[in-house]
């Protein structure tokens, strides 16, 4: 039997229909969409173009603000490193001082270290509220006359929080400042309406909605230029080289169309997973905490994501768990939990980040699935009684 499996945001199972709608593409429509000259490839050019006005309409975007590439982490290095390519062209001499957050995935936090360290910018990583959120008003207090760049991402992928990205990106967009936000745990999970929401840069990965892995996009306001990360043939209009993965591009239209149709039903029905999950431990388990805002709190919390700190260090009853997948904080730094800097960021203490769990639901988990596993978590994490140990 394989465990119970409550790490969604570490990735989805492919839908079986997203691998179904990839599967001629890898036999007979095999084509390269850059060689519009034949069926071949005409067929596979038409299947991204499809693809993309798929995600386009999730995000309520056009077709062409979108830019395939390999995910998130390739999409949050190219915001940072094209826009101070941009930044230098307009005006060579001026400062340039970015934003961050101390609970950012470290694809966004590294990026910026490393503009830090080799474009010479300034760089501000500004603190999260105890619910791991950034306000309008927090932000406030680290902008300059030199701020260019503000990236906070729309989900936190360890802890749930949703930040007030409309706020935040009305605030930049008012102050002629670019605003970046990695959407990848939103997509799919809650309403991104880009007609409304000014954000200017936008990225995410595939697999966190039921698509295939080695695969995203990158969304930039169509107002905005920005020089290609990637040079060579001049695929998708110039602005990222190499040859398109169509197989995957289609799994990403067809995860996007499922989602249009699914999400707000799928987000009620994962939100009652959750909190029947924390009901059922909280009544065996009453010293347990969450980590990020409160379960019942729809606005700002994942419908999908809990983050829980138990009464001793996880790894402690790891083999009384063997029965249930989940994280010790993120699924891309796991052997780090000890020193999650999102934890810390949200002032756990290193005990307690020992003693975290995350757990996320999706599309197939049942309230069997909950059942199961709450009854195993109980069962490892409650205290022996003292007559116990003596019998």
């Amino acid at each position: 039997m394989k465990p119970i499996y409550l790490d969604y945001n570490a990735t989805t199972p492919t839908d079986p229909k997203v691998v179904e709608g990839m599967l001629p593409f890898l036999y007979e429509n095999f084509g390269n969409p850059a060689n519009v000259l034949n069926e071949y490839g005409w067929t596979a050019d038409n299947a991204i173009k499809e693809a993309t006005e798929s995600v386009a309409h999730l995000l309520k975007c056009h077709p062409h603000e979108l830019v395939w590439n390999a995910g998130a982490s390739e999409g949050n290095n190219t915001v940072v490193l094209t826009l101070i390519r941009k930044l230098k062209q307009l005006e060579p001499t001026e400062k340039i001082h970015f934003i961050t957050s101390e609970a950012e995935h470290l694809s966004v936090i590294n990026a910026f270290k490393a503009a830090q360290q080799f474009e010479n910018i300034e760089l501000d990583i500004i603190p999260v509220s105890k619910e791991g959120i950034v306000t309008v008003d927090e932000l406030k207090k680290f902008i300059k006359p030199h701020t260019k760049l503000v990236s906070l991402m729309w989900v936190n992928n360890e802890i749930g929080a949703i930040n007030p990205i409309h706020e935040l990106a009305t605030f930049c967009n008012d102050n002629k400042i670019y605003f970046h936000t990695d959407a990848t745990q939103a997509i799919g999970k809650i309403e991104i309406d880009l007609q409304k929401t000014p954000v200017h840069f936008l990225t995410f990965s595939s697999h966190k909605f039921y698509g295939p892995k080695g695969v995203g996009a990158i969304f930039t306001r169509q107002q905005i230029q920005l020089d290609a990360l990637i040079h060579g043939g001049g695929q998708q209009r110039n602005q990222r080289a190499g040859t398109m993965n169509v197989p995957a591009i289609v799994g990403t239209g067809i995860a996007a169309k499922i989602a249009a149709e699914k999400m707000h039903d799928e987000s009620k029905y994962t939100r009652h997973l959750l909190q029947l999950f924390y009901s059922l431990l909280k009544s065996e388990l009453p010293d347990i905490a969450v980590n990020g805002p409160a379960v019942e709190d729809q606005q700002h919390r994942s419908p999908m994501n809990l983050s829980i700190c138990f009464s001793k260090p996880a790894n402690l009853v790891l083999l009384q768990l063997s029965s249930i997948a989940f994280s010790l904080g993120s699924a891309c730094s796991s052997a780090g939990v000890t020193s999650s800097h999102v934890l810390k960021a949200i002032g756990l203490t290193p005990e307690q980040a020992q003693s975290t769990i995350r757990f996320s639901v999706g599309r197939w988990t049942t309230e069997d699935d909950i059942q199961k596993a709450a009854k195993t978590l109980i069962e490892a994490f409650k205290p022996v009684k003292w007559q116990e140990t003596n019998a």
